[in-house]
C-alpha cells in the first residue's frame, strides 16, 4: 500500500510538471526544450530542494517527504486548492488535505441547505462554528440571524446564549456528548487556527475545563434530540451529516424529524417563516423573555424555556 502511494505520488507530480510552462513561473523558454512543461531540475530550483532529491520523488521512492517540502512543491507547481490536498494525501499528511482556516461555503452547499426544506440544516467547521443555514435552522434555537458570526458556535452558544441553553434538553447531557464530538474533531484538524481563541474563551467556564479535560471523544450517531422550540413546540430529531465533498472541513448537518408530530411543526414553522408571521412570534418570544427576566431580577424564579403557542 505505501509503495502504491509513492508511486502515484509520482505520477502526479510529473502530470503536474507537464503542465507548467516555463513563463508560468517567470523562466524563459530557451532552446532545446524536450519536455511539454518545466525541466525536474527547474522544480528543484523553484522549491529550494535538490534535484536528485526531487527526481527520487517523482520515481516513487521511499523518501518521505515533510510537510513544508510538498507546500514548496505546491507553490513551484502552481497547484489549486484541490491539487494541493491530493498532495498532502498523496505525501502522507492527510490532515493537510485541507486548508486550515478555510470555510467558505460553496454555491453547491447553499443550495443543499434549501433543497432540505421544511428540515432545519446547517454547515459547520470542525470548530462546530456555523457557515451558513437555512431559514428554519435560522428559528430552530435563536435567531441566528442576530447572533454575531463570531459567536455562530455551537458550543459558545450552549455555554453564553441562556436562549440557546434553554432548547436543548437536557443541557447538561448536550454539553456532554457536544464538547465530546467537538474533542474529537480537535485531533483531526489541530493546525486550524481558529482552535487556539475558542478553547482560551470557552475555557473561562469551570464545566466546559472539565468535561474537555477528560478527554472524552465520540460522534453518538443517530441519537434523538429533544429540542423545545420558542414557536412550535417540542421537537424529537435525529441528525445526519455528511462531509462537504467540495471542502471537506465542512460538514452538512440535517435536522431529521423522528415522528409525525415533529415533521408537522417543522412544516407549521416554514410556513410561519414563509409567510412573514414568524416576526410577530420572535418579537412575542423576546417579550415574554424580557419579562422573565425582570422576574427573576425581582426574585422570581427563571423559567426553563419560553414557548409561543
Amino acid at each position: 500500500m505505501a509503495q502504491e502511494r509513492t508511486s502515484e505520488l509520482g505520477r502526479f507530480l510529473r502530470s503536474r510538471r507537464d503542465r507548467v510552462r516555463p513563463c508560468d513561473v517567470g523562466l524563459a523558454k530557451g532552446t532545446r526544450r524536450r519536455v511539454p512543461g518545466l525541466r525536474r531540475e527547474e522544480v528543484a530550483v523553484l522549491a529550494n530542494i535538490g534535484t536528485s532529491w526531487y527526481t527520487w520523488l517523482e520515481q516513487g521512492r521511499e523518501v518521505h517527504p515533510s510537510e513544508s517540502v510538498l507546500e514548496a512543491i505546491a507553490e513551484a507547481l502552481l497547484l489549486d486548492r484541490e491539487e494541493r490536498a491530493h498532495l498532502f494525501l498523496l505525501g502522507g499528511y492527510p490532515d493537510r488535505a485541507t486548508n486550515p482556516g478555510d470555510s467558505e461555503v460553496g454555491e453547491q452547499l447553499r443550495m443543499m441547505l434549501d433543497e432540505v426544506l421544511p428540515l432545519p440544516a446547517m454547515v459547520t467547521d470542525p470548530t462546530y462554528t456555523i457557515r451558513a443555514y437555512n431559514e428554519v435552522e435560522r428559528y430552530l434555537t435563536t435567531d441566528l440571524a442576530e447572533v454575531a458570526p463570531a459567536d455562530r458556535n455551537c458550543v459558545i452558544q450552549a455555554y453564553e446564549n441562556p436562549e440557546w441553553a434553554s432548547i436543548f434538553q437536557p443541557l447538561d447531557e448536550h454539553k456532554r456528548l457536544l464538547v465530546a464530538k467537538m474533542r474529537a474533531a480537535y485531533a483531526e484538524s489541530l493546525e486550524d487556527p481558529a482552535w487556539g481563541p475558542l478553547l482560551e474563551r470557552l475555557s473561562r467556564y469551570p464545566d466546559f475545563r472539565a468535561l474537555w479535560d477528560s478527554g472524552n471523544v465520540g460522534r453518538t450517531p443517530g441519537r434523538t434530540k429533544v429540542v423545545e422550540n420558542p414557536y412550535v413546540g417540542t421537537l424529537n430529531l435525529t441528525m445526519a451529516t455528511l462531509i462537504a465533498q467540495e471542502n471537506q472541513r465542512l460538514t452538512l448537518s440535517v435536522y431529521l424529524p423522528v415522528d409525525s408530530v415533529t415533521r408537522a411543526r417543522l412544516e407549521t414553522l416554514h410556513g410561519w417563516i414563509r409567510d412573514g408571521s414568524i416576526e410577530k412570534k420572535r418579537a412575542e418570544v423576546v417579550a415574554e423573555h424580557e419579562r422573565a427576566l425582570a422576574g427573576a431580577a425581582d426574585g422570581g424564579e427563571r423559567p426553563v424555556h419560553l414557548r409561543v403557542v
